[in-house]
């Protein structure tokens, strides 16, 4: 079953098999993260491309903290915050008040910081990151609307490869996995993932210097 088939049939069960999953290369280990995030829930889809406004959950929204694995916690927050907001005109859930909503938000930046390096590892050939970032400049503080827009075009600026004659930007699997590499090579190490040393971690990278600099030149 492929990745857009876990979109129709969710209530079908899905094992979490991260011991063999680990031992694929990067870009079928992509396929199964990504596919098992796509199973863990969101809205459900009656026939293909038709919402039937309902949604298809493999966690408890309510009690996300005691979910069993990662993957369905980071799902979880990512589909609460979408909730919140009504992405898509779909109605909040009664439950969902501001207080509950700031409060699973504080425990979704607690969850990320606490495995950011498995979710790089993992989920950074995937859309994922970049959902659980636009969750932050959806939602998040001032500050971190303003953090998540900076590191959402450094992650598209990274990927740009003039070396290669097809595409300057692609999201085949080569540049996906290029790109998996720099981050567990520039990213993971780092000691202390505050914002300002992901951020340096980038700009020193000469790819990346260089085409700032042509930006301020022009």
């Amino acid at each position: 079953m492929n990745r857009c088939e876990y979109k129709c049939f969710r209530k079908e069960s899905m094992s979490f098999e991260p011991e063999e999953w680990n031992k694929l290369n990067d870009v079928d280990k992509s396929v199964r993260y990504d596919s098992y995030m796509e199973w863990c829930g969101g809205v459900c889809y009656s026939v293909a491309e038709n919402y039937d406004n309902k949604y298809c959950d493999n966690f408890d929204i309510q009690n996300l903290k005691d979910e069993d694995n990662l993957y369905k916690k980071l799902k979880g927050y990512i589909c609460l915050q979408r909730r919140y907001i009504r992405h898509q005109n779909y109605p909040r859930p009664d439950f969902l008040t501001s207080d509950i909503f700031q409060e699973n938000m504080n425990d979704f930046r607690q969850l990320l910081k606490e495995n950011i390096n498995e979710i790089i590892e993992n989920l950074s050939m995937t859309k994922w990151i970049n959902s659980i970032i636009k969750c932050f400049y959806d939602s998040g503080t001032s500050e971190e609307k303003s953090k998540a827009l900076l590191l959402t075009s450094l992650l598209q600026l990274n990927r740009i490869d003039f070396d290669r004659t097809r595409s300057c930007y692609s999201a085949d699997n080569k540049t996906s996995t290029n790109n998996k590499k720099w981050l567990v090579d520039n990213i993971i190490p780092l000691e202390d993932k505050n914002f300002d040393n992901i951020v340096s971690a980038f700009t020193n990278d000469k790819k990346i210097e260089d085409m700032i600099k042509v930006l301020k030149d022009l």
